[in-house]
């Protein structure tokens, strides 16, 4: 199930990157040739590179090798090697051991150094990890190095994922494309997913980790599908300054504004592609005395199961919204808060307004997509954060996922 599937446009190239796929069975030795399971991403140059991670204390070994490998050799990558089906996590000691492996793996079908190589995995939680069916595929990803692999990348790192997701902007003489997974298990921080951002821009390591930071804060941290941050988030940024080397751009304002519009993308369409979703919710959170009580006010009504609910049921239940503002641990006056859905207003300043009808809020829940507008009356500070239902489907699809 999604909420009005976007027809995307075909990423964009970006000048330096290739991205090949394979199938190697990675969920199951019978889905070999039948499915698309693992991406290589390689930068003809090396890139400056970022990354965002989990805040899981059980995350997996990939994420702790990445932290690692962005904060020692962030000027100098080359290559992302990512899988789905499995997410090599919750294995114990061998969880390192098959990470590293798939690390050198990588390396070696990219050319480059372990040091160069960044990995991913996503999947089932728990399962021993099938490095050697990935080591044996990893040629056939080789073989299909392409600038035009986007796309095909999208789709093999999908799990429960319907459809795969991509954006690209241009900035100026410069690209910026990204793809990412995700569909359930989704709650900041970091909002559960991969995604790798790929760019030409020439941009330095120490100025791309703050700019992924505050573009990750304001998209995929401000989405919730079902509230559970998985063990393996991630969110890469490559740069490989082709064309200009690495010189610093002059003003790096506008390339922030279109990497945040990417990422926002992005988040927008996980959440549209959420497990079980039938309804993508807009929060609208404004008048907070910091963008982060805003932020935490959103989130706070995007994953109270009561309120998902109440969206499932187009049941405009105002009091269960009231209820998830007053939980969510900053400072709120009853007396000042006011709520809207799309157009229609139904509280102002701590009271149901005389001339709201039940009927109205009724109409807005009922429909595939509306937006909440929540003032809290104490600041200028304002955030935006995005959600969905919680359907019967949602159960039905994660009692079902090993199986």
């Amino acid at each position: 199930m999604a909420v009005n599937p976007p027809k995307l446009e075909p990423p964009l190239p970006v000048p330096g990157f290739r991205v090949g796929t394979a199938s190697c069975g990675v969920k199951s030795p019978e889905l070999k040739g039948k499915r698309q399971d693992l991406a290589l991403i390689v930068s003809d140059r090396p890139a400056h590179a970022a990354g965002v991670f989990t805040q899981n204390r059980f995350r997996a070994a990939c994420v702790d090798f990445g932290q690692a490998t962005i904060e020692r050799h962030g000027e100098d990558i080359r290559c992302i090697v990512a899988n789905s089906g499995n997410a090599n996590a919750g294995v114990g000691e061998m969880e390192r051991v098959w990470s590293k492996q798939l690390i050198e793996a990588g390396a070696r079908a990219a050319g480059c150094r372990p040091e160069q190589t960044l990995s991913a995995s996503t999947g089932v939680i728990g399962e021993p990890f099938p490095i050697e069916r990935i080591e044996a595929g990893l040629s056939e990803a080789v073989k299909t190095l392409a600038a035009d692999g986007w796309a095909r990348a999208a789709d093999a790192i999908r799990t429960t994922d319907t459809f795969p997701k991509w954006a690209s902007m241009r900035i100026g003489d410069f690209t910026i494309t990204g793809i990412a997974k995700g569909s359930g298990m989704i709650h900041p921080n970091m909002a559960t997913m991969l995604a790798f951002v790929a760019t030409d821009a020439p941009l330095t390591h120490d100025e791309l980790q703050p700019m992924l930071k505050r573009a990750a804060d304001r998209s995929f941290n401000c989405i919730s599908v079902d509230g559970d941050t998985s063990t393996n988030d991630t969110l890469y940024l490559l740069a490989n300054g082709i064309g200009r080397g690495h010189a610093p751009l002059e003003d790096v304002r506008d390339f922030e504004a279109a990497l945040t519009e990417v990422c926002t993308k992005l988040a927008q369409l996980i959440v549209r592609d959420g497990e079980g979703v039938s309804k993508f919710v807009t929060i609208e959170v404004s008048g907070a005395a910091s963008e982060a009580d805003a932020r935490t006010v959103g989130r706070a009504i995007a994953v109270s199961p009561l309120v998902k609910t109440a969206f499932a049921g187009s049941d405009a239940n105002w009091g269960r919204i009231l209820m998830a503002i007053g939980n969510a641990g900053v400072e709120i006056d009853r007396g000042r808060v006011s709520l809207a859905a799309d157009d229609v207003a139904i509280v102002e300043n701590g009271q149901l307004r005389e001339d709201y009808r039940n009927a109205d809020g009724m109409a807005v829940f009922a429909q595939p997509e509306f937006t909440l507008h929540v003032a809290l009356g104490l600041g200028n500070a304002s955030a935006t954060v995005w959600t969905g239902d919680l359907t019967h489907d949602y159960i039905t699809i994660n009692a079902e996922y090993r199986t």
